[in-house]
């Protein structure tokens, strides 16, 4: 099943879906833009060759059309709240974290400094009452900070 927090594969490397989402009727899976070269880029999800869509650079997003009958759970998309905590969960590792300060498009999040997301984490899902409200972006080590899409921006494809 093809979900928020699941792997896909690009270059033979574990990369994360942020979410999976519906536009105008279609299924799309969700992650940042900065792990591909651009659009038309081959990725293995659940088994099966798609491609990249659309890259949103402005955001950092990458969608890939999902065909309309395999197994997906939509994403449940959430506003984030500020100065509560926050995890960021993929097939492989559960980060904790504190929701900072959280902007229209961004969220700024505060980390322990011994528990940092890696670079195989990045697009992963940060979820606050078990729904999303961003995507991992980047992260500053020497300030124990990183950067993650807001849900915002995905609500504003939806719509």
């Amino acid at each position: 099943m093809i979900k928020s927090g699941g792997s896909f594969y690009y270059k033979g490397k574990r990369c994360t879906i942020g979410a999976v989402i519906s536009l105008k009727g279609l299924l799309y899976m969700v992650t940042v833009s900065h792990i591909f070269q651009g659009k038309g880029d081959q990725l293995i999800v659940d088994g099966m060759k798609l491609v990249v869509t659309s890259i949103l650079k402005d955001f950092d997003l990458a969608l890939t059309k999902l065909p309309s009958d395999c197994k997906v759970e939509i994403t449940e998309l959430e506003n984030a709240v500020e100065l509560e905590q926050a995890v960021i969960i993929n097939d492989i590792r559960v980060i904790r974290c504190r929701v900072v300060n959280a902007g229209a498009s961004l969220l700024f999040l505060g980390f322990q400094c011994r528990d940092m997301p890696e670079p195989g984490d990045s697009g992963s899902p940060v979820l606050q009452g078990g729904k999303v409200i961003g995507l991992m972006s980047s992260v500053t080590l020497d300030t124990c900070m990183g950067i993650a899409i807001s849900s915002n921006i995905l609500r504003g494809l939806e719509g």
